[in-house]
């Protein structure tokens, strides 16, 4: 009876450590949330441009941008097209004529460049952007 009360002992320390070694890791998934996003853009963004481009002007800025880093935006798919997070000047230009054609909205191109570089200081704090890659002009 003393044996099995011992390996039963063992049985539960090694399974604690086995548990708190997978929960440190963390999972190993990122997950990228439009709404946390937002509230990670809006709560950085400087006043005026807060007051400019509001909530709804994030959200649409954001999206637009995911769908150019996808490549959606490109009219020919087997010619690929460079994809920088943040605000990277085809980029900029792309989601601000978007947003004029589509909503009819017109938001400043540094307002646009503005909440995409938060939108990257976003992606930084999940982890799911590495070192920038030099060679790219705004």
């Amino acid at each position: 009876m003393a044996l099995a009360t011992v390996l039963i002992g063992i049985l539960f320390v090694v399974g604690a450590l086995v548990l708190w070694q997978h929960a440190s890791r963390g999972g190993g998934e990122i997950t990228f949330g439009i709404e946390d996003a937002v509230g990670f853009v809006m709560a950085r963004l400087p006043e005026e441009t807060k007051h400019r481009v509001r909530e709804g002007g994030v959200r649409r800025i954001l999206e637009w941008e995911i769908y150019y880093l996808q490549g959606l935006a490109q009219e020919h798919r087997r010619v690929p097209v460079e994809t920088v997070a943040g605000s990277y000047r085809p980029a900029v230009e792309y989601i601000r004529e978007q947003i004029s054609q589509r909503h009819g909205l017109e938001y400043p191109e540094g307002d646009i460049e503005g909440v995409l570089d938060l939108g990257v200081q976003y992606l930084a704090s999940i982890g799911a952007v590495g070192d920038p890659v030099g060679g790219f002009e705004k």
